[in-house]
């Protein structure tokens, strides 16, 4: 098996790539984040969130964007591919996932996210009955779930980050075979990919500082970083996809 590249020769090798480039990374990202937050924007003005029957509508609406912000994950990962491989991109990319597998697209997300809230259903409930009766041990329950639960949110995002990549790369792969083939390519590299994460913690602290405008530099940087992850991956054990 070949050896993986480090933590820095990946940020070393994104920073070479997107010399020149962060013109379009940044309108790509751009394009996504107006849409989206447009469209969330919209469905909050047309729910009234101080009702039950408002409030449960409107975070069923949140998930169902989420699940169809997928879409949008497709593209943006098909951008940074054609972007690291030298190939042609466009900031038009990221409506790709419109034209391509968009069915797998949004699967892929729903899968992904049920798996996530599963781990962070105990913690609302119990947040949920806080609110009811406050009292030392629902509040100890409450930060036990939400700690288990943090930690379950981690490991299926670790596990199933490498998803839309796969997805893109592997065209003929059913639904199953992504997530699987996620699975599999992560194993023995889960720490290493959640050690980058964390080492970019700085980046976005900076980017919040500076009132988010460093955050379209800090972004595409990370998007980057997380592609040359993926094919460097690939190279190092292919075999692992099947």
């Amino acid at each position: 098996m070949n050896i993986c590249l480090s933590s820095a020769q990946l940020k070393s090798l994104s920073k070479e790539q997107l010399l020149g480039k962060y013109g379009p990374a940044i309108g790509a990202q751009f394009t996504v984040g107006i849409i989206t937050s447009a469209v969330t924007m919209l469905c909050s003005l047309l729910t009234d969130e101080t009702t039950t029957a408002g409030f449960i509508l409107s975070y069923a609406i949140l998930i169902i964007l989420d699940v169809l912000s997928g879409i949008f994950q497709a593209g943006l990962t098909r951008f940074y591919l054609n972007l690291v491989c030298n190939c042609s991109y466009y900031i038009s990319d990221v409506f790709s996932g419109f034209r391509f597998h968009a069915d797998r697209a949004i699967a892929v997300r729903f899968l992904i996210l049920v798996m996530q809230l599963i781990g962070l259903i105990p913690c609302m409930v119990f947040t949920f009955l806080l609110e009811k009766q406050e009292s030392p041990v629902m509040f100890l329950l409450c930060s036990i779930t939400l700690v288990i639960g943090g930690i379950i949110y981690v490991i299926v995002s670790l596990l199933y980050s490498q998803a839309y990549y796969i997805m893109l790369d592997f065209p003929g792969y059913s639904v199953r075979q992504i997530m699987s083939g996620s699975r599999n390519i992560m194993k023995g590299h889960k720490g290493r990919l959640f050690y980058i994460c964390v080492t970019l913690i700085p980046y976005y602290l900076l980017g919040f500082l500076s009132c988010g405008i460093a955050l379209f530099w800090v972004i595409p940087y990370t998007k980057v970083i997380l592609t040359n992850f993926y094919l460097d991956l690939v190279h190092a054990q292919s075999s692992s996809l099947i």
